[in-house]
């Protein structure tokens, strides 16, 4: 127990080679395991002579880990915290129920929030995958050019030949094998794998914002660049969508990003955000000048800020100052 011990004091061993294997029994290893994951109800259904085995395999933004229990058994989350698990069946096997519904792939991610019934078989060992929720909506955030504005949900099934499921497989040699993973070598290739499997995941495992990314289309051609611009102008103060400017412009979502970056060096939802700014703007110079009454939280609502803090930062950015000083301008 003195490797727990020192893992869970913060004592952990370089990326660059896995930790020492832990072994333990059943209920060591659900210590283990509520300790680097959550919580969860278990039920032992037959013992395994061997014991449970875990190792922490890679400790950076993503973590990754094996698991093996030493014995068939049930386990219960009521409900996943704040990060993607996605499991990768080394040996044995299970069945893996989530939000009550059967998932049939042996590899599968599962999110944030989803509760999770399952049963692995007295010889299962799986590697574990760890990706914090916030780091996926960083990406997801680059790519759409804006905060998503609903939960995020992967399909949970991944299909083996699927460009994430053959990045999956090729993870899971180095451990079997319990060696380093290359990536581990430093900081910048940890990097680099990291954006790896984020943009792979995003980019080939269907989920709730696939259809807004979609699939790049023919280049943006003027007048439909001109038809997103006018829209964005029109509709500042309207709650709108990046699906509804392509539709505007009559082109797909990925069309519509690729030619703004090409054409305006900027995303379709950033050049919206500008225009807002700039009403806003507007607005408080007015203020100012009339001695109006309007406060800097209700010109924020007006033009689509419902984050204050937001507004505040991007105004400052673009203007210098805080927007209460632009308001304020007049009383001086």
């Amino acid at each position: 127990m003195n490797e727990l011990k020192a893992q869970s004091s913060g004592n952990v061993p370089s990326p660059s080679a896995p930790a020492p294997m832990f072994k333990g029994d059943v209920e060591e290893m659900r210590a283990q395991v509520s300790q680097n994951f959550s919580p969860h109800g278990l039920k032992v259904i037959k013992s395994h002579a061997n014991g449970g085995r875990y190792r922490l395999l890679h400790r950076g933004n993503i973590v990754l880990h094996t698991l093996a229990y030493g014995a068939e058994i049930r386990v219960e989350v009521p409900e996943l915290p704040d990060y993607y698990n996605i499991h990768v069946p080394l040996t044995g096997g299970g069945r893996l129920m989530i939000g009550g519904q059967d998932v049939a792939a042996p590899l599968n991610i599962i999110g944030p929030r989803r509760r999770i019934d399952m049963n692995w078989s007295v010889d299962h060992d799986v590697m574990i995958i760890q990706i914090p929720e916030a780091l996926v909506d960083r990406v997801l955030e680059d790519q759409l050019g804006d905060v998503p504005g609903k939960d995020m949900y992967f399909e949970p099934q991944v299909i083996d030949a699927s460009p994430l499921g053959r990045a999956l497989t090729a993870l899971s040699r180095p451990a079997t094998a319990g060696k380093a993973f290359p990536f581990a070598a430093s900081s910048l290739a940890e990097h680099h794998f990291e954006q790896f499997l984020l943009q792979t995941m995003l980019g080939s495992q269907p989920h709730t914002y696939s259809a807004d990314l979609g699939e790049p289309g023919a280049p943006l051609g003027p007048a439909a660049l001109r038809r997103a611009r006018h829209f964005c102008e029109d509709h500042a103060a309207e709650p709108i969508t990046l699906t509804d400017i392509a539709t505007a412009a009559r082109v797909s979502v990925r069309t519509l990003q690729s030619g703004f970056r090409e054409h305006l060096q900027t995303t379709p939802m950033a050049y919206l955000r500008n225009v807002r700014l700039a009403r806003a703007h507007a607005d408080l110079l007015h203020i100012a000048e009339t001695g109006g009454q309007t406060t800097v939280t209700e010109v924020a609502l007006r033009w689509g800020f419902t984050h204050l803090s937001r507004f505040a930062s991007f105004y400052r950015q673009t203007y210098g100052q805080a927007p209460s000083v632009t308001r304020r301008a007049g009383d001086a």
